[in-house]
């Protein structure tokens, strides 16, 4: 079967997606306004329109779980604008038979926030293919930030996630989330290590029989937890390339599972929140007490 590119896209400007390599077939997912894109029009082989809800995460699993055909080729997931994360991605794209059968795709986060920071993007350039700029970023798995700089954004969705499930400092996230998915030989893997890899914004490629042998059970739970909290999108973004075989690192020295305790929800997974999304609420929290903290 050819490989293939899936876009998840609310709003945003399709054109680029006329360059897209003849190698793929391509499917968008909007969630959005109809598409008027004259290129994406013309390059899309199959458009599905999804209800607005549970961001890239839904459209992902949606994706999967529907799926029917396996073959050798490549599945690529990536957003409705991809080059924030990934300013290479038609580049990429290009350069498929390089890949790994779980290729990260990203290179970045956000530009204007510096995140990750400008040193560590121009001196680590082990993961680029050819001139074409990818770094998998590396992630706690107790409080979800990464390694090597401070992200307050990231590290408020750990300590969200702790919170929605009344768990301790110290738990590992990864593997309390991959049980209440009932995925439980991940779980204990996660459980073993401490150290996870992800690649930003969701832009990945694997394998298509990699998604075959995923664990259907598994994935209709964890799109029950995508359509749930906003953290849980959070949760998977970080999880994808462990959910089709990418190893964790760093062994840890005693692993000791967190025992279940599924009467801490009344649910599986905490219900939507019906306020603003939890970034808009949380990370401005942090920069203000950071900032009162830096007067004092």
């Amino acid at each position: 079967m050819r490989s293939e590119v899936v876009i998840a896209r609310y709003s945003e400007n399709l054109d680029w997606v006329g360059d897209i390599p003849g190698d793929f077939d391509v499917t968008i997912y909007n969630k959005g306004m109809e598409i008027t894109s004259v290129p994406a029009l013309k390059r899309a082989d199959r458009i599905v329109a999804l209800a607005n809800s549970g961001r890239e995460s839904d459209t992902v699993l949606r994706h999967i779980l529907n799926k029917t055909e396996f073959g050798d080729g490549f599945t690529v997931f990536l957003q409705g604008d991809p080059f924030e994360h990934s300013p290479d991605i038609i580049a990429l794209l290009g350069q498929w038979r390089q890949w790994k059968d779980i290729q990260p795709l990203a290179w970045r986060w956000i530009a204007s926030k510096e995140l990750p920071p400008k040193s560590i993007l121009t001196r680590e350039t082990s993961g680029f293919i050819g001139n074409a700029r990818v770094r998998p970023e590396v992630f706690s798995l107790a409080n979800w930030g990464p390694l090597q700089f401070f992200d307050p954004g990231a590290r408020t969705m750990g300590s969200w996630y702790l919170h929605l499930h009344g768990l301790p400092e110290g738990v590992n996230i990864a593997s309390h989330f991959l049980r209440r998915c009932e995925w439980a030989g991940l779980a204990e893997e996660a459980e073993r290590h401490l150290v996870g890899r992800y690649s930003y914004g969701a832009c990945f490629a694997v394998r298509q029989e990699r998604l075959k042998q995923m664990p259907r059970r598994s994935l209709e739970l964890a799109l029950e937890a995508a359509n749930g909290h906003k953290a849980y999108g959070y949760i998977l973004e970080r999880l994808w390339l462990h959910m089709m075989g990418e190893p964790f690192l760093f062994p840890a020295s005693d692993p000791a599972p967190y025992p279940e305790e599924f009467g801490a929800l009344p649910t599986r997974f905490a219900l939507p929140d019906p306020k603003k999304p939890l970034h808009l609420r949380v990370v401005p929290a942090i920069k203000r007490r950071v900032a009162d903290w830096a007067a004092n």
